[in-house]
């Protein structure tokens, strides 16, 4: 048994001295101190053991979630371009009908609007919303299927209607001023307007927008020079602010076919293409009639 303390002498040159006192505490405080070291260890030992294979799975399921952000995100990616083809495929169907007096296009469950694409790739409902979602736009894309096949049916037995509606954009270019109320662009109040103006370089192709005949090539006041087209079905065209007519009073004319050069001719702020549509003599939209 150890002693409480113990005193160490040495015996010299210069006689008995004592060395150091020892006592039992000194003895039991490094055992005390190595038995925790020891037992800290054993309980953490079971975790360092564990680590490496702990480290796999998490790099496993980082990479997992990493693949399955990157499909989400293709996923939405297509989704809204399927969105996007589904409403131009309304579009069309819709101004197809609109030629062919045809409701065949406007009868589109739902209407015009597409179903709605899910706000976030990273709602929790996610997968039951997309589901939902392609449900929606499978059906939407068989019924605008349908409406076409009908259409082009329509379109292949009234071929000379189509030819002869003005469904083509009579210049190269983007619209710059649209049909219905707007402000005056000579800075006084405000005006109707009767058609679509398109920007267009000065001496560029104006071609008729369907199969008719010409009944004007001359000047107008506001208008410039100018052509009007008499189509069938009722429908006539009219070209304004012209450089040059290519066409003469009483000439069939083909769709697609060059009858004038564009020009800043007329009451104009700068060179463009006034295109107006009219249906029973009454202006209306040409946008409803252009194709895109």
């Amino acid at each position: 048994m150890l002693e409480r303390e113990l005193e160490i002498f040495v015996h010299g040159p210069g006689g008995i001295r004592r060395l150091f006192v020892y006592r039992r505490w000194m003895f039991l405080l490094p055992l005390g101190v190595l038995a925790v070291l020891a037992s800290g260890g054993a309980w953490l030992w079971r975790f360092q053991s564990g680590y490496e294979e702990l480290a796999l799975r998490r790099q496993a399921a980082l990479g997992e979630l990493a693949g399955q952000k990157a499909a989400a995100l293709r996923l939405r990616d297509r989704v809204r371009l399927l969105t996007e083809e589904t409403g131009r495929i309304t579009s069309f169907n819709t101004k197809l009908g609109v030629m062919l007096d045809s409701p065949a296009a406007t009868d589109v469950p739902g209407g015009a609007t597409a179903p709605r694409l899910p706000a976030t790739a990273l709602d929790g409902d996610l997968g039951r919303r997309l589901f939902d979602f392609l449900d929606g736009l499978g059906r939407r894309l068989a019924v605008a299927e349908v409406a076409q096949q009908d259409l082009a049916r329509s379109l292949f037995a009234r071929k000379l209607e189509f030819l002869a509606k003005p469904s083509l954009w009579p210049v190269r270019g983007f619209i710059t001023s649209g049909f219905g109320a707007r402000p005056s662009p000579f800075g006084r109040g405000g005006d109707f307007h009767n058609g679509v103006d398109i920007k267009a370089p000065i001496g560029s192709p104006v071609f008729a927008a369907g199969a008719g005949r010409v009944i004007e090539a001359d000047t107008m006041s506001g208008y410039g020079l100018r052509v009007v087209i008499s189509h069938d079905y009722g429908l006539e065209t009219v070209y304004a602010h012209l450089k040059k007519a290519e066409v003469k009073p009483g000439q069939q004319v083909k769709r697609g076919q060059i009858i004038a050069q564009s020009g800043n001719s007329g009451r104009t702020t700068g060179a463009h293409l006034h295109y107006e549509v009219h249906a029973g003599d009454t202006p209306v939209n040409p946008r409803q009639y252009m194709l895109d």
